[in-house]
């Protein structure tokens, strides 16, 4: 019986060949979308999921006090003592922030630059169990000159060679010996790891948060149950007497798994994701499938009146209804798998532009986790049949054979409106696509046109690699400073884009100054950024003592209640100079934090990155010539970046949105067409002999028209009624993740309810337009 339906089945699709390709297509299209959507997502949520212990391994984070950050960083002494009083925690790895810098790796003549080197624990394996090519974990980070390399530097370096026992220069002057390389993991990490080294210091002391630590926590203990527990061992520490300021701490556990989508600690290295971006392009995607899914149903149905007859016939003799069901859902099942084999290939045709707009390398045929996706589309396809074929099914096999075969095609007045009513579904996501989209696009465009506060266009960044280089600095800048071309040079620790920065801590007459952000720079800084002084001014090489002074930004400013202190001591006994307008950091998410501004001194972290404002005429010479004098500074190879293209990353992920987005509204609109087109193509079939009766009867076409499009434009009426809150709620949430957004204006609605009913009314009056000016007789006639 199976055989017997497949082949009717087939024939009957291979019948109305071109109508069945415009149905296969449209629901391939939409089977497409649903599944680069689902491989991105699954992608984005399998970070750190080739570590077999990270169901227990914890982020330790820390908030300093009430109503304060939270800080992902903490002092190198919490960790064992937390563990001594703790049995619940069975072991902790940690790295050091100072550690974790870019590196000139060479071997003889082979040399270049590696960025994620990690200075760590010892232990460090034992908590990310890496899968060793060479060497032994437990013994690979017992020395100070030993170094861990992954497979992709060891090859670079090394070739296929096996390098244990092999020597390594880093930055020119330090050797070590290669103790072990290891296979980088097949799904992705939170931070990015090229090799490590074993941290260069047991600890800064309690004021100090400069490392990031990971607890791994016994099986079967409870999250939320051992954060109490840390909180209350971490109030009678020892040090407690003597830091009292610590009592206000508070410690918090995200787990490993959780850090790239869901990490809300500040100043992390972690890569971090966006939640609400994958939840959205699901969301979206999965709206995709359904409209293609209704679509199909739609067109189905619309063909239904050329198969009533048959539908008849096959009762008359005897066919039962679950019969007939199971021969439509077999025609379904078919068109079905078609689209799925189609949408394969699409996948592999336009999976390089979803790799290119979302940075990432994924592929269809060698994704990593292949078991996890064959399960998914496998019921992703089993409800596609269902709601595809279902309804479609029931309508056909209930055709009742007298009223069929007398030639009453109609199946009632109920069933047209269950079918408007999927094309309002249909446009109703349509118009949320398109609202979505503009909004989209408003932020996006308003991120980019933003005031930034700096000015970020021709300004060259590269960094000191040496002490000497440092210390000789103003040599240096004289040299670059004669350079036709350049108008400004400075220094400075951390350029705008720069998320990690240094935080401090500070008392100044019996008040609490935390969480203070704290940027070493050299005395041109604001010059060469266009940063200006809203009071007081900012540092200058006329006043000596400027190197002993401070400048803050407004947001510090206002926190701190610095109005009357300007010209007088502040903390760390300098002098508040001046104050300076706020400027974003880090990107559009987050408002400008307190931030103050000193000179690199004996007590400062090193201002190691060279800022040069140049001019826009003969860049290429400029650079040639900055690069001479580099070379001559510096036995390291010149490297450099331009701050406009450092910064857009913090906002790149919204461009690739964008982009996505533009995608996705092109193929709902144009899968809501193909759904309205099957609508108009039902109805205009079924009413054909009172378009002729009112033609006989005086009718122009003009008003055949208005009387066809009158209704559909009811439909999409409606469904612009049901679209635009819906639209409103989900642009409100997106853009309340943003410190700096758009305001939501009438225009968005405005422009997709127009476009929607413009678009309705040239397709259905396309497709109404050759019935209207046919000839009645050809309307009239029975046979």
């Amino acid at each position: 019986m199976f055989k017997l339906n497949f082949k009717i089945a087939f024939r009957n699709l291979w019948k109305t060949r071109g109508f069945s390709l415009l149905n296969i297509f449209g629901l391939s299209v939409g089977l497409t979308g649903f599944i680069m959507i689902l491989m991105y997502a699954s992608y984005e949520k399998s970070y750190d999921s080739w570590n077999p212990k990270a169901e227990n391994i914890y982020s330790l984070s820390i908030r300093w006090a009430p109503g304060e950050d939270i800080y992902s960083s903490s002092p190198a002494e919490l960790a064992p003592a937390l563990k001594n009083v703790l049995p619940e925690i069975e072991d902790y790895g940690r790295y050091y922030v100072w550690d974790m810098k870019q590196r000139l790796l060479a071997r003889n003549r082979n040399e270049g630059y590696v960025d994620h080197i990690m200075g760590v624990d010892s232990n460090w394996f034992q908590l990310f169990p890496y899968k060793f090519i060479y060497g032994n974990a437990k013994t690979a980070l017992q020395a100070s000159n030993q170094i861990v390399l992954s497979s992709k530097v060891s090859k670079k370096f090394f070739g296929d060679l096996n390098p244990v026992g092999q020597t390594l220069t880093i930055n020119a002057k330090n050797s070590y010996l290669v103790s072990g390389v290891f296979q980088e993991p097949s799904t992705p990490e939170h931070l990015d790891f090229d090799g490590f080294i074993k941290k260069s210091s047991a600890g800064d002391g309690w004021g100090n948060g400069n490392f990031y630590t990971y607890l791994l926590i016994k099986k079967g203990v409870d999250k939320n149950v051992l954060k109490e527990k840390i909180n209350k061992a971490f109030k009678t520490l020892p040090i407690l007497k003597q830091e009292k300021w610590l009592a206000t701490a508070e410690i918090f556990l995200t787990p490993v798994k959780d850090i790239y989508l869901y990490g809300k600690s500040v100043q992390s290295p972690a890569k971090r994701g966006n939640s609400a971006i994958i939840t959205l392009l699901t969301l979206f995607s999965g709206l995709l499938l359904v409209i293609a899914c209704i679509n199909f149903t739609n067109l189905s149905i619309a063909q239904s009146v050329k198969r009533a007859k048959e539908t008849g016939v096959r009762k008359v003799l005897g066919a039962k209804k679950s019969q007939l069901i199971t021969y439509f859902l077999t025609s379904t099942t078919i068109q079905c798998l078609i689209s799925l084999a189609i949408s394969l290939v699409l996948i592999e045709v336009f999976m390089p532009v979803l790799n290119n707009l979302m940075d990432t390398h994924l592929s269809l045929f060698t994704y990593t986790s292949p078991l996890k996706l064959t399960t998914q589309i496998t019921v992703a396809m089993f409800f596609v049949i269902l709601l595809s074929g279902g309804y479609s099914a029931f309508f056909l096999s209930s055709y009742e054979p007298v009223k069929v075969l007398k030639g009453n095609l109609s199946r009632g007045v109920n069933n047209l409106w269950l079918r408007k009513s999927l094309i309002m579904f249909q446009f109703a996501v349509a118009t949320i696509f398109i609202i979505s989209l503009i909004i989209i696009k408003q932020q996006v465009n308003f991120i980019q046109n933003k005031d930034l506060g700096f000015n970020k266009d021709q300004v060259l960044v590269f960094q000191i690699r040496t002490k000497e280089a440092r210390q000789n600095f103003e040599q240096f800048k004289q040299r670059i400073s004669k350079i036709n071309g350049v108008k400004a040079i400075s220094r400075v620790n951390y350029y705008p884009g720069v998320k990690e920065m240094q935080v401090i801590g500070r008392e100044f007459n019996g008040k609490s100054v935390q969480n203070l952000s704290l940027i070493t720079t050299d005395f041109d800084y604001f010059e060469v950024m266009k940063i200006p002084a809203q009071k007081g001014r900012v540092f200058s090489k006329q006043f000596v003592t400027d190197t002993s002074g401070i400048v803050v930004n407004e947001s510090a400013f206002k926190k701190y209640q610095l109005q009357t202190q300007i010209g007088h001591t502040w903390i760390d006994g300098r002098t508040l100079l001046g104050v300076v307008k706020d400027h974003v950091q880090k990107g559009m998410e987050t408002m400008a934090e307190p931030t103050a501004y000193v000179i690199e001194g004996q007590h400062t972290n090193a201002a190691n990155r060279v800022i040069i404002k140049i001019t826009d005429s003969n860049v290429q010479q400029t650079l040639n010539a900055i690069k001479n004098v580099w070379e001559e500074a510096e036995p390291f190879p010149f490297q450099y970046t331009w701050l406009d293209e450092s910064f857009a990353k913090v906002y790149v992920q919204y461009v690739r949105l964008d982009e996505l987005f533009n995608i996705f509204t092109y193929v709902t609109v144009f899968i809501a067409l193909l759904g309205l087109f099957s609508l108009a193509s039902f109805v205009i079939y079924e009413r054909k002999k009172e378009i002729s009766i009112r033609k006989v009867l005086g009718a122009e076409t003009i008003n055949i028209l208005a009387m066809l499009n009158r209704s559909f434009l009811v439909i999409v009426i409606i469904a612009n009624i049901i679209a635009i809150p819906v639209s409103y709620i989900l642009a409100n949430q997106w853009l309340s993740g943003f410190a700096f957004r758009v305001q939501i204006t009438p225009w968005p609605f405005i422009i997709a309810g127009l476009f929607s009913l413009l678009i309705t009314s040239i397709t259905v009056s396309l497709q109404a337009y050759k019935t209207a000016k046919a000839a009645p007789i050809n309307g009239l006639k029975y046979e």
